[in-house]
């Protein structure tokens, strides 16, 4: 009787939880390889979980430490080399909770994330502040799809893109080359 208790509530505590599941991505040697640059930085909400849809069932990636530290990390290694002084980056407001598998037809599947930040970027006086909105997009096979990979590359390359705007918009005025 017992064991038709805890299966019972086994079932009801699975099905409560939708089906999803939660995979892990330790992005901690990306932070820590990132180097300092107070100059830069990436207001950190906590949001450490991405969801992806659009699969059979969902599920949740678990971004260690957090999304805002990893996208920080990587705008740093990114932008360290093309410092100049009396720079300051600060983003703020940064979205990254969701990426979508999508299919259509006649194309492989693909899984797609959208990056958003609110910037703001002082160089030598000069101030520009701008929402970014990065999407990036990676081939995906569904029936396999390494999320604890996907999403991490995904982050990578939103990130990468989003230091290639940021960069063009550092004021022409601040002596940029």
């Amino acid at each position: 009787m017992i064991k038709k208790v805890l299966a019972a509530a086994a079932v009801m505590v699975l099905s409560g939880c939708g089906g999803k599941t939660m995979i892990e991505s330790d992005m901690n040697s990306i932070v820590s390889a990132s180097p300092a640059s107070p100059w830069l930085t990436v207001d950190n909400r906590g949001d450490a979980v991405v969801t992806v849809t659009g699969l059979d069932a969902s599920a949740r990636v678990q971004v260690s430490p957090d999304i805002a530290s990893v996208v920080q990390a990587r705008l740093r290694s990114a932008l360290q080399p093309k410092y100049i002084t009396d720079l300051i980056i600060n983003c703020r407001g940064l979205e990254a909770a969701t990426a979508t598998v999508v299919t259509k037809e006649g194309e492989a599947p693909f899984a797609n994330m959208a990056l958003v930040v609110n910037c703001r970027i002082v160089a030598r006086g000069p101030a520009v502040s701008k929402v970014y909105r990065i999407q990036q997009s990676l081939p995906i096979d569904p029936a396999t799809p390494h999320l604890d990979v996907v999403v991490p590359k995904l982050l990578d390359g939103a990130s990468a893109q989003l230091a290639q705007r940021l960069w063009a918009d550092v004021p022409a005025a601040a002596g940029r080359h």
